[in-house]
């Protein structure tokens, strides 16, 4: 129910809508669906046979996504697809059951939203500016916020994949700083030194326009 009011909330797509359809009824019915999926890296679209186990709707924008077991030549794995990366879909006939033993709640337990993986600690320090409004929510199940001498906070959670709180992140700009792990922490360097050389540029341009 939860899933179908937030796709209310979305402009109208014909074509979205069906590809919602198309996988709505699949999982309802337990029927093996052909999707053609486009990833966000990739300049193609590959095909894949899917038994969707579970349709979840989470994440900024209320994005929609299907859990289930994907096949694609050789390579055959449980996985996540989001909706919207659906170029087509088509019901087959081919029906499925999930596997007894499947815990998908389990499996999402600690994940930021629906994708999962190996535990990580993401470690992050809040400034005092944003410290009380980090600290009136649960964002995660793991969480832990501890007060700091500053007037900060820092929030300790772990995840199955950092991918997806990436751009909760980034939604902080200069009021939280990643600490752990190393790899994210690198990533968001990378990402503070393109926005300084972008910004640079411009203010180069708009001083020698001036001139």
């Amino acid at each position: 129910k939860k899933s179908s009011r937030d796709l209310d909330g979305k402009a109208a797509n014909p074509h979205y809508i069906h590809i919602y359809e198309q996988v709505a009824v699949a999982w309802a019915t337990r029927r093996r669906i052909r999707i053609l999926y486009q990833s966000l890296r990739s300049t193609e679209a590959k095909e894949w046979l899917l038994d969707p186990y579970l349709v979840e709707m989470t994440g900024v924008g209320y994005s929609a996504y299907v859990i289930g077991m994907a096949r694609r030549e050789e390579l055959e794995k449980l996985t996540t697809f989001k909706l919207d990366r659906i170029r087509e879909a088509e019901l087959l006939e081919h029906s499925f059951s999930v596997p007894e033993g499947l815990d998908l709640e389990g499996l999402l337990s600690s994940s930021w939203g629906v994708w999962w993986g190996e535990e990580t600690e993401v470690k992050l320090r809040f400034s005092p500016d944003v410290a009380r409004r980090v600290k009136e929510s649960v964002w995660h199940s793991t969480q832990i916020v501890e007060d700091l001498q500053d007037g900060g906070c820092l929030l300790t959670v772990r995840v199955g994949n950092t991918l997806e709180m990436t751009p909760w992140i980034r939604g902080w700009g200069p009021d939280v700083e990643v600490l752990a792990p190393q790899e994210l922490r690198d990533d968001f360097c990378g990402w503070a030194e393109r926005l300084h050389r972008m910004y640079e540029v411009k203010k180069d341009k708009g001083k020698r326009v001036k001139s």
